[in-house]
C-alpha cells in the first residue's frame, strides 16, 4: 500500500466521489475505497467487491499494511543510503529524518490534491477539505517505519534494537488500521 492508497481512500470521503455512495465506515469499506481511484459522482459506480476480488484476510491485510507510506519511506532509504557513514549516526541523518517526518503530511496533501485534480474537482484548500486522518497516520507510519529501518539515527540510543524495532511497526500498523474507522468523517467538498 502506498500514499497513493491513502489518498483513495480519503476521496471516498467526499460527498461528490464516494464511490460507495456514502462514506466507508467498516474496515472492508475502507479498504475498497483505498483500492479504487476516486470517481465522480456523476459516474456509476463499481460493482463492489473485497480488495482484489478477495475475502476477510485480504482486507485485514490491507488495512495492517495500509498505512506504509511506501513513496516515503523508498525516498528515505535512498536518502540515508546516500549520505549515512556506516556505524556512526550523525547530525545529518536526524535532520533528514525531521524533514521527512515533516513533508509526509504535506505529500499526502499533494497527492490527494493531484487526485482531485484529475477527477476535475476542487483542490482542498481550507482545513475541513484536507484529509487529516490520512496525513497524521502517514507522519506516525513514517515515524514507526524510520525508527526501524537499518541506518535508522534511532540505533545511536543503546536501548535501541531491531527486535523493538520490529514490534514498534507491527504495533503501529495495527493501531492505525484499528482507529480508521473512528475517523472516517465526511470531508467538505
Amino acid at each position: 500500500m502506498s500514499i497513493n492508497s491513502l489518498a483513495n481512500a480519503a476521496a471516498a470521503r467526499r460527498p461528490d466521489t464516494a464511490p460507495l455512495g456514502r462514506t466507508p465506515q467498516t474496515l472492508d469499506e475502507i479498504a475498497k475505497a483505498a483500492s479504487s481511484p476516486p470517481a465522480t459522482s456523476e459516474q456509476p459506480p463499481k460493482e463492489q467487491q473485497p480488495p482484489n476480488g478477495k475475502g476477510n484476510i485480504e482486507t485485514a491485510l490491507n488495512i495492517l499494511f495500509g498505512y506504509i507510506p511506501t513513496e516515503i519511506v523508498t525516498l528515505y532509504v535512498a536518502v540515508l543510503a546516500a549520505i549515512g557513514v556506516e556505524g556512526k549516526v550523525t547530525p545529518t541523518e536526524w535532520a533528514s529524518f525531521g524533514v521527512f517526518v515533516a513533508g509526509t503530511p504535506v505529500v499526502v496533501w499533494l497527492v490527494y490534491g493531484a487526485k482531485l485534480k484529475n477527477s476535475n474537482l476542487p483542490l482542498p484548500l481550507t482545513y475541513a477539505t484536507w484529509p487529516v486522518w490520512e496525513m497524521f497516520a502517514a507522519t506516525v507510519a513514517f515515524v514507526a517505519w524510520g525508527f526501524a529501518l537499518p541506518q535508522s539515527p534511532f540505533a545511536a540510543f543503546t536501548w535501541y534494537s531491531s527486535a523493538l524495532a520490529g514490534v514498534v511497526v507491527l504495533i503501529t500498523s495495527a493501531i492505525l488500521g484499528l482507529l480508521a474507522p473512528f475517523f472516517q468523517r465526511q470531508l467538505a467538498k
